[in-house]
């Protein structure tokens, strides 16, 4: 009677269980990819920036805001060498000053304490619904998320 009852109530947490693993994810589907990839980016870009703002407050004792990081060479409209080299699309992005640091993706570089600490978020503009976003700071800490009406992916 006692293993009837555990199989039953393994059974419904399955039920209950499954479909929120796989809410709003097809693995297979070009979309789901093509997403992966996308948020993939903004990793590490991410990290990039981490390695950038390391390197910058090593020479100068402060960090930097983008328009310093282009303008030392950090990013530029040819890539960067902060990107790992097996992510192409970090490594040889066209990074830009604009809205738009990269096509579809805004930046937003924020210097406090004197230039001793910094703030960053990476936005996915095309994600209007749930407002995927990547973040990180000095610590070298990278999070993502999204609008709290969404579910956390």
């Amino acid at each position: 009677m006692q293993s009837r009852f555990r199989y039953a109530r393994t059974l419904c947490i399955l039920a209950l269980v499954a479909p929120l693993m796989s809410w709003g994810q097809n693995p297979g589907s070009p979309m789901a990819q093509r997403e992966i990839e996308r948020r993939s980016f903004a990793q590490n870009f991410a990290k990039a920036i981490n390695a950038a703002e390391a390197d910058y407050f090593k020479q100068h004792q402060s960090y930097a805001n983008w328009d310093n990081l282009m303008g030392f060479g950090y990013f530029s409209q040819t890539g960067t060498k902060w990107g790992p080299q097996d992510i192409p699309t970090v490594a040889h992005a066209l990074y830009s000053s604009g809205p738009e640091i990269v096509p579809g993706w805004r930046l937003r570089l924020r210097l406090s304490n004197n230039g001793r600490a910094y703030d960053v978020s990476i936005e996915d503009v095309s994600d209007l619904k749930c407002g995927y976003a990547v973040m990180t700071d000095e610590r070298g800490k990278i999070r993502q998320g999204n609008f709290i009406a969404c579910p956390i992916s």
